[in-house]
């Protein structure tokens, strides 16, 4: 399933929420979400931000195709307590490691944690980092 519009409408559908539903969630008109399932329009940065905050959906499965449909935070915090409650040293090491040699995920990595903790400009940031990758798949 390689376009966005289908997955778009499957995952609000999956959600169980109307078009209007949705946009009075998002604070846009429900022409909005109309146009984004009809394809005649792809949502800015800003709005794919605002749509993965919301509703937890994996915005590399949205506009890729890639990955699960949501984003299971939870199962996030639990490996990320297994990895500190096991010693597991080598998974740990590992991430370390990667964090190191690619020095853009390193970056893209502690704007996330800052704009967890309130960065506004770390933030702003990862919206731009999103626009550069929407042109790049446009």
């Amino acid at each position: 399933m390689s376009d966005f519009k289908i997955r778009f409408k499957l995952f609000r559908k999956k959600l169980k929420l109307s078009q209007k539903e949705m946009a009075k969630e998002l604070g846009v008109p429900f022409t909005m979400i109309s146009k984004y399932e009809c394809g005649k329009i792809k949502p800015g940065a800003d709005m794919l931000t605002k749509i993965a905050i919301t509703y937890k959906v994996n915005l590399n499965w949205l506009l890729l195709g890639i990955g699960k449909m949501f984003i299971d935070t939870q199962d996030i915090e639990d490996n990320h307590f297994e990895i500190i409650d096991n010693s597991n040293f080598d998974e740990a090491s590992l991430i370390l490691e990667e964090l190191l040699r690619a020095p853009i995920t390193k970056e893209f990595v502690l704007k996330l944690i800052k704009a967890k903790r309130g960065d506004k400009k770390a933030l702003t940031d990862i919206q731009k980092m999103i626009r550069g990758l929407e042109m790049i798949f446009e």
